[in-house]
């Protein structure tokens, strides 16, 4: 009978070394896995924290206020500028849109109105977009320039010279705008 007890203490030591080296085993486990979870949680934090100071860098370097243009108005508002005298360029960009069929004259415009407005006492100029859909209503066939807005009609491109909200002086087409530019004094 003892030879039965100490096979019995045999298998029940080994069944208790089987489930302490289980335990020990399942926690090491569980110590991995928590592990692994921090460290990706961590690797997670640190690259988002990045991405946020990078981010608030370019929105802190770029902050741009933008701006009005007060030099673009409407036809509309042709004649009621605070100046006594002005002049007003009204032109239709989408003639340059084919550049070998026509010239831009815009860039030549641009420059005698920045050369013009660098001098001392210069008037102000106004530009008006011809292609603005609040412009639409003042294109037609054929040209009538006065001073009761609701009838004015243009089908090219003119230069208005503003004096006492009247229109003193207007001239139709490129070539003559640009003679008229390059007299300004």
């Amino acid at each position: 009978m003892k030879k039965a007890k100490i096979v019995k203490l045999e298998k029940s030591d080994q069944q208790s070394k089987v489930k302490d080296i289980e335990e020990s085993y399942s926690v090491k486990k569980f110590i991995f896995i928590i592990l692994v979870l921090v460290l990706v949680f961590a690797t997670f934090y640190f690259i988002t924290t990045l991405v946020v100071k990078s981010e608030k860098l370019e929105t802190t370097s770029n902050n741009i206020v933008p701006q009005i243009d007060t030099s673009k108005i409407l036809i509309s508002q042709l004649l009621d500028r605070s100046q006594e005298e002005y002049y007003v360029l009204a032109i239709k960009p989408s003639l340059y849109d084919n550049y070998t069929s026509r010239a831009n004259y815009t860039e030549i415009y641009n420059k005698y109105i920045k050369d013009y407005s660098s001098k001392e006492n210069s008037l102000k100029f106004y530009k008006v977009d011809l292609d603005d859909a609040l412009n639409k209503n003042y294109l037609d066939k054929e040209i009538n320039i006065t001073n009761d807005l609701s009838k004015i009609k243009i089908n090219d491109e003119v230069l208005f010279k503003i004096n006492r909200g009247k229109i003193e002086d207007y001239y139709v087409g490129s070539d003559s705008i640009i003679k008229a530019l390059s007299e300004i004094k």
